[in-house]
């Protein structure tokens, strides 16, 4: 009798029939001329886990007096400590992944790709970002910041797109846009993208920046926050395209 061999199932992604919530932000994107990296990425948590991940991260921006917006531009030596255990906290949960893209802006030819619609360029980069991961038989539930009106047409365009992307192989349940500021999630996706983001493009003048960037890179067992990896390794997943 033969034996057929084992064929592996494809992956996408770190999980598995669950319901998985996406929390998006981008940086460098526009305006910093002289930065040659964009970054787009998200982070990606079992939807039932929210409120504990949540409880969790509200504890420790009570310890440290942490108030107002998490944001990677308000990264200061004052506040470092606080900022280090929070990535500290994500780092130890093994149910906390976070994926980006890093995009070469001087490659992008938006005339030749994108038919000179540079919007249109960026909702095709979120597409990139999300989609190797998104399968496995898992239900998605996606936020991204909030974009102005006229970006409206991205964000359902993009669900649509994901919503193909996805058939057969998971399902997208929303896709919506959310206001950062009101969205801790979101909020600490902006502070890991943001680490990438000055990694990827060379910067320094910060020392508290350099030395969360650092922390972020040995507490997901890496040597930095440059290069690029492979779409099967998670929990922290940088992805450099068009360089």
């Amino acid at each position: 009798m033969t034996i057929a061999p084992v064929v592996a199932q494809p992956r996408f992604g770190p999980f598995a029939d669950t319901e998985v919530s996406i929390y998006c932000d981008e940086s460098r994107h526009e305006g910093q001329r002289h930065q040659q990296f964009m970054v787009i990425g998200g982070l990606w948590l079992p939807r039932d886990q929210r409120g504990e991940i949540l409880a969790g991260l509200r504890e420790i921006q009570a310890r440290h007096g942490i108030t107002g917006e998490l944001k990677w531009g308000k990264v200061s030596r004052t506040k470092l400590p606080g900022y280090q255990e929070i990535v500290t906290f994500l780092a130890a949960r093994p149910d906390v992944h976070f994926r980006c893209i890093v995009v070469d802006k001087s490659k992008v030819d938006h005339d030749k790709y994108f038919k000179n619609d540079r919007q249109f360029g960026f909702w095709v980069f979120y597409w990139h970002c999300l989609k190797q991961w998104m399968g496995n038989g898992n239900t998605y539930f996606v936020s991204l910041d909030f974009k102005p009106e006229s970006l409206n047409s991205g964000p359902r365009r993009l669900r649509e797109v994901l919503e193909n992307e996805c058939i057969k192989r998971g399902w997208l349940k929303s896709l919506d846009c959310v206001d950062s500021r009101e969205n801790l999630f979101c909020q600490v996706a902006d502070i890991f993208i943001g680490a990438v983001g000055y990694e990827q493009n060379g910067l320094s003048g910060s020392p508290a920046k350099q030395a969360l960037a650092a922390h972020i890179a040995a507490q997901y067992q890496r040597q930095d926050l440059k290069g690029s990896d492979l779409p099967s390794r998670h929990r922290l997943n940088i992805w450099r395209i068009w360089s």
